[in-house]
């Protein structure tokens, strides 16, 4: 019966001192928990919050028509990459894990961007003249696009490539989704507005 009691005098000692361990080990892994929740419910909260181009910072953004799909994707629908500089913006706009973009430069006003665009377009008949008429670019509508001339023609392994200048340039990014940070190729990669 002696050895009972010590025995178990022992293992209640080792529980006292276990026991304000595991009170710890509780506290951290509630408070983890509870701050993850806050964390992502403030990040939720910010990207569902809208947001007017022409106010943000000085830097580099991408924006795109569905939220950030949190995988191995650099944007969602159709997205816009850009830098912006006081109200000037210069980016490419289109559909990520595609070759289907266009350069897009001009002012800010709003969530809305007026000014020019250029594309690289794949064997279409090349055209002297202007083509005024307006026509959306993608199937959302979001940009539209007019005054059309052709650059110049390049020949790459036989295939004809064209850069095409679009005098003007609108693109309306109202209920677009702000990303953390730019995912996509750098714009200075891809838009190569020297050609004009």
């Amino acid at each position: 019966m002696l050895v009972s009691q010590e025995y178990s005098g022992e293992i209640m000692l080792k529980m006292s001192n276990f026991l304000p361990m595991a009170v710890v080990g509780v506290t951290l892994l509630a408070s983890s928990v509870i701050s993850g929740k806050f964390i992502f419910a403030q990040n939720l909260s910010l990207a569902n919050q809208p947001v007017n181009i022409a106010n943000l910072v000085n830097g580099r953004y991408q924006f795109c028509s569905q939220p950030d799909p949190q995988d191995w994707r650099d944007g969602a629908g159709v997205c816009f990459n850009f830098t912006k500089n006081r109200n000037q913006v210069n980016g490419y706009y289109g559909y990520p894990h595609s070759d289907q973009f266009i350069c897009i430069r001009g002012i800010a006003e709003g969530n809305q961007i007026n000014g020019e665009g250029l594309s690289i377009v794949w064997d279409i008949p090349p055209k002297n003249t202007p083509d005024a008429a307006e026509f959306n670019w993608d199937s959302e509508k979001h940009l539209t696009l007019s005054q059309t001339n052709i650059l110049n023609t390049v020949n790459v392994d036989e295939d004809s490539a064209n850069w095409i200048l679009y005098r003007k340039a609108s693109l309306n990014l109202e209920g677009f989704y702000q990303y953390n940070r730019p995912r996509m190729t750098p714009v200075s990669q891809l838009c190569q507005w020297s050609l004009k």
